[in-house]
């Protein structure tokens, strides 16, 4: 520890760019990951929400509708990927037959970049969400899950990775905030995702029911509703396709 606190942070940044350039869980290239090592993390994160560990400690966790086009628009890679770049990005990710045909018969409109990166979506984020939020029924403490919905016009963006922060920290004039939302953000959206969020941090309540086997969401933003509006188990066929929630 003495060591590294005495290296220079401008270089301890550095030689991270440099090890994790162009690195993502798409590319598979270096990337930092969870190292189960019998001290700082003792074991692993799942296993330990199975036996209680954090009992007693409230969570509000969510995702975006449409996290993947944070990353895939700008580039223009929702057009790149053809069928065939599909079909092999499902290969290599282990990707279900028939999580493939429930997410495509769901999407009859969408591109094979559109369809990849609802898969991406769900793949990395709101699977292993629902996994975390059904580990924690076991236990004392409530799970909040949440949904954010809203498209922004900006990019043709979407309901992209970060886009609820300006919401939820009421923050739609900030010139930062702007730049991913526009303009013309409803601010009525802001105002009850801000007051969901402090409400669950002074009464633990963000105002729709708990997580149980139901799977109830707090959605915000979708159909021009401000929100939140509860939605139990949304999308839940393209979910139940995934291990281990496979019927």
């Amino acid at each position: 520890a003495a060591a590294l606190a005495a290296v220079d942070p401008e270089a301890l940044l550095t030689a991270q760019t440099e090890v994790t350039s162009g690195g993502n869980p798409l590319t598979g290239r270096a990337s930092f990951q969870l190292v189960v090592d019998g001290d700082l993390l003792p074991q692993d994160p799942v296993a330990a929400l199975h036996a209680g560990t954090s009992a007693g400690v409230d969570l509000l966790v969510g995702t975006n509708t449409e996290e993947y086009r944070l990353w895939f628009v700008p580039g223009g890679l929702t057009e790149k990927i053809s069928r065939l770049k599909l079909r092999l990005a499902l290969l290599k990710f282990r990707v279900p037959n028939a999580t493939a045909r429930t997410y495509r018969a769901n999407r009859p409109d969408a591109t094979p970049g559109e369809i990849l990166g609802a898969l991406a979506t769900d793949l990395l984020l709101r699977v292993p969400l629902n996994r975390l939020a059904d580990a924690r029924t076991d236990a004392p403490g409530a799970t909040y899950v949440y949904e954010f919905g809203w498209p922004t016009p900006v990019q043709r963006l979407g309901a992209c990775h970060a886009l609820e922060l300006g919401f939820v920290f009421d923050t739609l004039a900030h010139p930062d905030t702007r730049a991913l939302t526009g303009p013309d953000a409803p601010q009525e959206l802001a105002d009850a995702m801000h007051r969901a969020w402090v409400d669950f941090a002074t009464d633990g309540d963000p105002g729709w029911p708990a997580w149980d086997a139901r799977r109830p969401v707090g959605v915000f933003g979708q159909d021009g509703q401000a929100g939140p509006a509860v939605v139990l188990a949304p999308r839940d066929d393209e979910l139940r396709t995934w291990d281990p929630y496979r019927s």
